[in-house]
Protein backbone atom coordinates (compact mmCIF):
# COMPACT_ATOMS: atom_id res chain seq x y z
CA UNK A 1 0.00 0.00 0.00
CA UNK A 2 1.67 3.22 -0.91
CA UNK A 3 0.75 6.72 1.07
CA UNK A 4 1.72 10.24 0.64
CA UNK A 5 1.26 13.05 2.96
CA UNK A 6 1.40 16.58 2.34
CA UNK A 7 1.39 19.60 5.00
CA UNK A 8 3.66 22.23 6.18
CA UNK A 9 6.85 19.38 6.29
CA UNK A 10 10.30 20.69 6.42
CA UNK A 11 10.10 24.03 7.33
CA UNK A 12 11.69 23.51 11.20
CA UNK A 13 8.63 23.50 13.04
CA UNK A 14 8.40 20.91 15.58
CA UNK A 15 4.83 21.27 16.10
CA UNK A 16 4.14 20.28 12.32
CA UNK A 17 6.86 17.28 12.47
CA UNK A 18 4.58 16.43 15.98
CA UNK A 19 1.62 16.29 12.96
CA UNK A 20 3.72 14.01 10.77
CA UNK A 21 4.84 11.70 13.33
CA UNK A 22 1.54 11.43 14.95
CA UNK A 23 -0.05 10.98 11.41
CA UNK A 24 2.53 8.38 10.58
CA UNK A 25 2.13 6.54 14.14
CA UNK A 26 -1.73 6.33 13.27
CA UNK A 27 -1.26 4.55 10.14
CA UNK A 28 1.69 2.55 10.85
CA UNK A 29 -0.83 0.83 13.44
CA UNK A 30 -3.23 0.32 10.76
CA UNK A 31 -1.19 -0.87 8.00
CA UNK A 32 1.66 -2.15 9.53
CA UNK A 33 2.84 -2.64 5.48
CA UNK A 34 2.38 0.52 4.32
CA UNK A 35 5.30 3.07 2.46
CA UNK A 36 4.92 6.43 3.78
CA UNK A 37 5.94 9.04 1.30
CA UNK A 38 5.75 12.71 1.75
CA UNK A 39 5.84 16.00 0.43
CA UNK A 40 8.47 18.09 2.20
CA UNK A 41 10.23 21.35 2.09
CA UNK A 42 13.67 19.85 3.32
CA UNK A 43 14.37 15.89 2.54
CA UNK A 44 17.48 15.84 4.62
CA UNK A 45 15.36 17.40 7.83
CA UNK A 46 12.00 14.83 7.13
CA UNK A 47 14.41 11.94 7.03
CA UNK A 48 16.48 12.91 9.94
CA UNK A 49 13.40 13.11 12.19
CA UNK A 50 11.18 10.76 10.62
CA UNK A 51 13.32 7.67 9.93
CA UNK A 52 12.38 5.33 6.67
CA UNK A 53 10.24 7.73 5.52
CA UNK A 54 10.49 8.19 1.40
CA UNK A 55 10.24 11.87 0.44
CA UNK A 56 9.29 14.44 -2.23
CA UNK A 57 10.44 17.84 -3.57
CA UNK A 58 7.11 19.49 -2.50
CA UNK A 59 8.03 22.76 -4.62
CA UNK A 60 8.32 20.39 -8.39
CA UNK A 61 5.53 19.43 -10.07
CA UNK A 62 7.43 16.41 -11.76
CA UNK A 63 8.59 14.95 -8.60
CA UNK A 64 5.41 15.55 -6.83
CA UNK A 65 3.18 14.21 -9.56
CA UNK A 66 5.67 11.21 -10.35
CA UNK A 67 5.41 10.98 -5.87
CA UNK A 68 1.69 11.10 -6.19
CA UNK A 69 1.19 8.18 -9.33
CA UNK A 70 0.07 4.93 -8.15
CA UNK A 71 -0.82 6.07 -4.26
CA UNK A 72 -3.40 4.69 -2.49
CA UNK A 73 -3.83 7.04 -0.30
CA UNK A 74 -3.41 10.81 0.27
CA UNK A 75 -3.21 12.06 3.53
CA UNK A 76 -3.78 16.56 3.42
CA UNK A 77 -2.80 17.92 6.82
CA UNK A 78 -3.38 18.03 9.55
CA UNK A 79 -2.09 21.76 10.67
CA UNK A 80 -3.54 25.33 9.75
CA UNK A 81 -2.99 25.16 5.87
CA UNK A 82 -6.32 26.04 4.48
CA UNK A 83 -6.22 29.80 5.67
CA UNK A 84 -5.61 33.06 3.50
CA UNK A 85 -4.17 35.48 6.44
CA UNK A 86 -0.94 34.86 5.58
CA UNK A 87 -1.25 34.98 2.30
CA UNK A 88 -3.72 34.30 -0.60
CA UNK A 89 -1.59 32.13 -2.66
CA UNK A 90 -0.88 29.75 0.00
CA UNK A 91 -4.56 28.70 -0.16
CA UNK A 92 -4.19 28.09 -3.93
CA UNK A 93 -0.82 26.46 -4.10
CA UNK A 94 -2.46 23.40 -1.65
CA UNK A 95 -6.04 23.74 -3.11
CA UNK A 96 -4.03 23.09 -6.72
CA UNK A 97 -1.97 19.79 -4.44
CA UNK A 98 -5.10 18.38 -3.64
CA UNK A 99 -7.16 19.00 -6.53
CA UNK A 100 -3.85 16.90 -8.53
CA UNK A 101 -3.74 14.41 -5.96
CA UNK A 102 -7.57 13.90 -6.53
CA UNK A 103 -6.69 12.89 -9.80
CA UNK A 104 -3.82 10.41 -8.87
CA UNK A 105 -4.62 8.41 -5.63
CA UNK A 106 -7.76 6.37 -5.20
CA UNK A 107 -8.76 8.10 -1.95
CA UNK A 108 -8.20 11.59 -0.62
CA UNK A 109 -8.74 11.92 3.56
CA UNK A 110 -8.39 15.04 5.54
CA UNK A 111 -6.58 14.62 8.34
CA UNK A 112 -6.78 17.39 11.15
CA UNK A 113 -7.03 19.73 9.16
CA UNK A 114 -7.41 23.67 10.60
CA UNK A 115 -9.88 25.32 7.98
CA UNK A 116 -9.82 29.61 8.26
CA UNK A 117 -9.69 32.55 8.48
CA UNK A 118 -10.56 32.91 4.59
CA UNK A 119 -11.39 35.95 3.77
CA UNK A 120 -10.85 36.09 0.41
CA UNK A 121 -13.91 34.85 -2.13
CA UNK A 122 -11.52 32.92 -4.09
CA UNK A 123 -10.06 31.09 -0.94
CA UNK A 124 -13.54 30.34 -0.12
CA UNK A 125 -14.49 28.84 -3.38
CA UNK A 126 -11.45 26.71 -3.39
CA UNK A 127 -11.79 24.77 -0.30
CA UNK A 128 -15.44 24.00 -0.99
CA UNK A 129 -14.39 22.57 -4.51
CA UNK A 130 -11.58 20.81 -2.41
CA UNK A 131 -13.77 19.80 0.58
CA UNK A 132 -16.09 18.24 -1.71
CA UNK A 133 -14.09 16.62 -3.71
CA UNK A 134 -12.25 14.50 -0.78
CA UNK A 135 -13.35 11.15 0.53
CA UNK A 136 -13.56 11.69 3.55
CA UNK A 137 -12.70 15.26 6.43
CA UNK A 138 -11.24 15.24 9.40
CA UNK A 139 -11.01 18.73 10.64
CA UNK A 140 -9.37 19.60 14.54
CA UNK A 141 -11.90 21.87 15.72
CA UNK A 142 -15.89 22.84 15.52
CA UNK A 143 -14.84 26.10 14.12
CA UNK A 144 -13.53 24.59 10.94
CA UNK A 145 -16.10 22.24 10.82
CA UNK A 146 -18.80 25.14 10.69
CA UNK A 147 -16.63 27.23 8.50
CA UNK A 148 -16.43 24.01 5.84
CA UNK A 149 -20.47 23.44 6.58
CA UNK A 150 -20.89 27.70 5.87
CA UNK A 151 -18.32 27.62 2.86
CA UNK A 152 -21.14 24.65 1.32
CA UNK A 153 -19.27 21.64 1.67
CA UNK A 154 -21.75 18.62 1.17
CA UNK A 155 -19.39 15.75 3.22
CA UNK A 156 -19.66 14.66 6.40
CA UNK A 157 -17.38 16.02 8.66
CA UNK A 158 -15.85 14.79 11.89
CA UNK A 159 -13.94 16.55 14.29
CA UNK A 160 -10.29 14.36 15.95
CA UNK A 161 -7.82 15.12 17.67
CA UNK A 162 -4.26 16.57 17.14
CA UNK A 163 -2.47 13.77 15.72
CA UNK A 164 0.52 14.31 18.09
CA UNK A 165 -1.84 12.74 20.97
CA UNK A 166 -1.08 9.46 18.70
CA UNK A 167 2.76 9.26 19.78
CA UNK A 168 4.36 7.84 22.67
CA UNK A 169 7.59 9.52 24.72
CA UNK A 170 11.07 7.88 23.81
CA UNK A 171 12.73 6.87 27.42
CA UNK A 172 14.42 9.60 28.45
CA UNK A 173 17.33 9.69 31.28
CA UNK A 174 18.10 13.04 32.50
CA UNK A 175 15.40 14.40 34.25
CA UNK A 176 14.11 17.97 33.57
CA UNK A 177 13.03 20.99 35.34
CA UNK A 178 10.95 23.50 34.26
CA UNK A 179 10.65 23.54 30.05
CA UNK A 180 10.21 26.61 28.28
CA UNK A 181 8.83 27.06 24.81
CA UNK A 182 8.22 31.25 24.19
CA UNK A 183 7.71 32.48 20.77
CA UNK A 184 7.76 36.51 19.26
CA UNK A 185 4.06 37.95 19.39
CA UNK A 186 2.85 41.81 19.20
CA UNK A 187 2.92 42.92 22.77
CA UNK A 188 4.84 40.07 24.61
CA UNK A 189 8.12 40.64 25.78
CA UNK A 190 9.39 37.14 25.82
CA UNK A 191 12.72 37.67 27.85
CA UNK A 192 11.15 39.29 30.30
CA UNK A 193 8.86 36.21 30.33
CA UNK A 194 12.28 34.19 30.31
CA UNK A 195 13.54 36.35 33.08
CA UNK A 196 11.26 35.31 35.44
CA UNK A 197 12.00 31.95 35.38
CA UNK A 198 15.77 31.21 36.62
CA UNK A 199 16.67 27.90 36.07
CA UNK A 200 14.77 26.63 33.22
CA UNK A 201 15.62 25.31 29.80
CA UNK A 202 13.94 26.72 26.95
CA UNK A 203 12.83 24.36 24.16
CA UNK A 204 12.61 26.22 20.95
CA UNK A 205 9.48 24.58 18.94
CA UNK A 206 10.32 26.30 15.62
CA UNK A 207 13.25 26.91 14.56
CA UNK A 208 15.82 29.26 14.09
CA UNK A 209 12.85 31.55 14.95
CA UNK A 210 12.09 30.48 18.29
CA UNK A 211 15.93 30.72 19.34
CA UNK A 212 16.16 34.88 20.35
CA UNK A 213 12.80 34.16 22.26
CA UNK A 214 13.85 32.35 24.83
CA UNK A 215 15.98 34.79 26.52
CA UNK A 216 19.52 33.51 28.43
CA UNK A 217 17.79 30.21 29.11
CA UNK A 218 20.02 27.05 28.17
CA UNK A 219 18.66 25.64 24.83
CA UNK A 220 17.16 22.41 24.15
CA UNK A 221 18.26 22.41 20.24
CA UNK A 222 16.49 19.10 19.05
CA UNK A 223 17.83 20.19 15.72
CA UNK A 224 21.41 20.00 16.29
CA UNK A 225 20.61 17.28 18.90
CA UNK A 226 19.18 15.51 15.67
CA UNK A 227 16.13 14.37 17.87
CA UNK A 228 13.53 12.66 16.49
CA UNK A 229 9.51 14.22 18.11
CA UNK A 230 9.44 11.07 19.77
CA UNK A 231 13.27 12.07 21.83
CA UNK A 232 11.72 15.50 22.35
CA UNK A 233 8.39 13.89 23.77
CA UNK A 234 10.38 11.98 26.06
CA UNK A 235 12.21 14.93 27.16
CA UNK A 236 9.01 16.96 28.36
CA UNK A 237 7.89 13.77 29.77
CA UNK A 238 10.51 13.61 31.72
CA UNK A 239 9.90 17.20 33.20
CA UNK A 240 8.72 18.86 36.53
CA UNK A 241 6.07 21.00 34.24
CA UNK A 242 6.32 23.38 31.36
CA UNK A 243 5.45 26.67 30.56
CA UNK A 244 4.66 27.49 26.74
CA UNK A 245 3.03 29.92 24.41
CA UNK A 246 3.24 27.22 21.28
CA UNK A 247 0.11 25.01 20.76
CA UNK A 248 2.31 21.71 20.62
CA UNK A 249 4.55 22.21 23.68
CA UNK A 250 1.61 22.11 25.66
CA UNK A 251 0.00 19.00 23.45
CA UNK A 252 3.29 17.50 24.10
CA UNK A 253 2.87 18.10 27.79
CA UNK A 254 -0.48 17.02 27.76
CA UNK A 255 0.10 14.04 26.34
CA UNK A 256 2.79 13.21 28.92
CA UNK A 257 0.35 14.25 31.95
CA UNK A 258 3.20 17.01 32.12
CA UNK A 259 1.50 19.98 34.47
CA UNK A 260 1.94 23.00 32.40
CA UNK A 261 0.61 26.37 32.22
CA UNK A 262 -0.50 27.90 29.36
CA UNK A 263 0.79 31.32 27.94
CA UNK A 264 -2.12 32.53 25.61
CA UNK A 265 -2.04 34.55 22.38
CA UNK A 266 -4.42 32.63 20.12
CA UNK A 267 -7.97 31.14 20.69
CA UNK A 268 -6.52 27.22 20.07
CA UNK A 269 -3.84 28.07 23.41
CA UNK A 270 -6.86 28.94 25.38
CA UNK A 271 -8.98 26.00 23.84
CA UNK A 272 -6.23 23.34 24.45
CA UNK A 273 -5.65 24.41 27.97
CA UNK A 274 -9.68 24.76 28.71
CA UNK A 275 -10.61 21.07 26.72
CA UNK A 276 -7.38 19.63 29.40
CA UNK A 277 -8.94 21.09 32.06
CA UNK A 278 -6.42 23.79 33.20
CA UNK A 279 -8.40 26.92 32.92
CA UNK A 280 -6.42 27.92 36.43
CA UNK A 281 -3.10 27.46 34.49
CA UNK A 282 -4.07 29.90 31.56
CA UNK A 283 -2.38 33.38 31.56
CA UNK A 284 -2.63 36.05 28.50
CA UNK A 285 0.76 36.46 27.16
CA UNK A 286 -0.04 39.76 26.30
CA UNK A 287 -0.54 41.22 29.61
CA UNK A 288 0.71 38.57 32.17
CA UNK A 289 3.59 40.24 34.44
CA UNK A 290 6.53 38.26 36.02
CA UNK A 291 4.83 38.02 39.07
CA UNK A 292 1.46 36.72 38.14
CA UNK A 293 3.74 34.01 36.22
CA UNK A 294 6.13 33.19 39.28
CA UNK A 295 2.63 32.68 41.39
CA UNK A 296 1.00 30.45 38.49
CA UNK A 297 4.14 28.42 38.52
CA UNK A 298 4.09 28.29 42.38
CA UNK A 299 0.08 26.80 42.45
CA UNK A 300 1.21 24.53 39.64
CA UNK A 301 3.42 22.70 41.33
CA UNK A 302 1.69 22.49 44.20
CA UNK A 303 -1.16 20.59 42.79
CA UNK A 304 1.02 18.80 40.46
CA UNK A 305 0.20 15.25 41.46
CA UNK A 306 -3.89 16.52 40.62
CA UNK A 307 -2.80 18.33 37.77
CA UNK A 308 -0.86 14.13 36.60
CA UNK A 309 -4.00 12.30 36.82
CA UNK A 310 -6.57 14.77 34.93
CA UNK A 311 -4.33 15.07 32.23
CA UNK A 312 -3.33 11.39 32.34
CA UNK A 313 -7.80 11.19 31.61
CA UNK A 314 -7.44 13.93 28.86
CA UNK A 315 -4.53 12.63 27.06
CA UNK A 316 -6.54 8.52 27.35
CA UNK A 317 -9.10 10.08 25.63
CA UNK A 318 -7.47 12.42 22.74
CA UNK A 319 -5.04 9.54 22.23
CA UNK A 320 -8.50 7.48 20.67
CA UNK A 321 -9.41 10.66 18.72
CA UNK A 322 -6.24 10.83 16.87
CA UNK A 323 -6.44 7.36 15.56
CA UNK A 324 -10.12 8.42 14.36
CA UNK A 325 -8.68 9.16 10.83
CA UNK A 326 -6.95 5.60 10.17
CA UNK A 327 -9.86 4.50 11.31
CA UNK A 328 -12.06 5.86 8.71
CA UNK A 329 -8.91 4.79 5.72
CA UNK A 330 -9.03 1.46 7.13
CA UNK A 331 -12.62 1.18 5.92
CA UNK A 332 -11.61 1.05 2.43
CA UNK A 333 -8.64 -1.11 2.56
CA UNK A 334 -8.80 -3.78 4.96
Amino acid sequence: MKIAALGYYGFGNLGDEAVLAGIRTALGETFPKAELLVLTNDATATQTLHPGVQTANRWRWRDALAALQGTDLFVFGGGSLLQDATSARSVLWYALMAALARRKAKRVLWWGQGVGPLQSPSSRTLVRLIGNQADALTVRDEKSAALLKELGVKRSIEVVADPAFALTPAPASQPQGVLVALRRWPGVSPATLAHALPGATALPMHLPDDLEAQGELPCYNWQQAGARVEDVLGQVAVAELCVAMRLHALIFAARCATPFVALSYDPKVVALARAAGQDDALLDATTVTPEQLRETVRRVRETSVERRCQLQDFARTERLRAHRPAALASEWFL
